[in-house]
């Protein structure tokens, strides 16, 4: 599965920390390489029309699957346990527009 990223979401990764960039760039590659056998550890459904979560420690990417193709629609620097409706809603908005 290919992931490719929105330009919003493209600016925030490269604002990155070393370490953040590396991590992410790490479980997005294993993701492209195994799919859904990852595991929850790594992702987790959002929502039922088709948004995922991909967590690489407090960075979360927020991805569009259809087909073989994911879009990174969103990324929040995680700081409290649990997504505002606010970043699920914004994510669901951007992979409409798809």
């Amino acid at each position: 599965m290919k992931v490719f990223y929105l330009p919003e979401v493209a600016d925030f990764v490269e604002k990155l920390s070393y370490q953040e960039h590396t991590r992410l760039t790490r479980i997005r590659k294993l993701f492209e390489e195994y799919s859904f056998q990852i595991g929850g550890k790594y992702i987790k459904k959002i929502t039922a029309s088709g948004i995922w979560e991909l967590k690489a420690g407090r960075i979360r990417l927020f991805l569009y699957i259809k087909g073989d193709r994911a879009a990174g629609v969103h990324i929040i620097r995680k700081k409290s346990q649990k997504l505002t409706i606010r970043d699920i809603k914004l994510a669901e908005k951007r992979s409409k527009q798809l």
